[in-house]
């Protein structure tokens, strides 16, 4: 009876670990803290740090963000909070991106960039350039 109790259990661990290596999701996403985000006619320009000393930018048209197209949201965030990016991939194919970001435009977060500063181009893009993790 014990015998037959222990292998009843040992099965049952079994066929769960199985179907639990089986429901992988097909949703995979990168967190991005911000540094800071430049407004223009163009879009956003958002600086980040993924190491923690070296800062990259990326470029988000704000066609993106528009009623309609689903690849940019918005999200407003209290102020104690600090402003991040998420890139959302479905089968490591590029879904949207969402901006937490503080509400309040005058806030030290947000920029304004530069007239002077040349984006020509750097906003027709189909996804962020921003390093995909994989899972190994």
């Amino acid at each position: 009876m014990k015998k037959t109790i222990t292998l009843l259990v040992l099965l049952c661990l079994c066929v769960a670990s199985v179907f639990a290596f089986a429901n992988e999701s097909e949703y995979s996403y990168t967190y991005v803290p911000l540094s800071k985000v430049y407004n223009c006619q163009e879009g956003y320009v958002a600086m980040y740090s993924l190491d923690g000393y070296n800062v990259s930018t990326t470029y988000l048209p704000v066609k993106w963000f528009m009623f309609g197209d689903t690849r940019g949201k918005l999200i407003n965030l209290p102020h104690d909070l600090l402003p991040y990016m998420t890139i959302v991939y479905k089968n490591g194919e590029f879904q949207y991106v969402t901006l937490a970001v503080p509400r309040d435009p005058s806030d030290s977060f947000w920029g304004v960039l530069s007239p002077n500063v040349n984006v020509d181009g750097k906003f027709n893009i189909e996804q962020p350039s921003i390093p995909v993790f994989s899972k190994n």
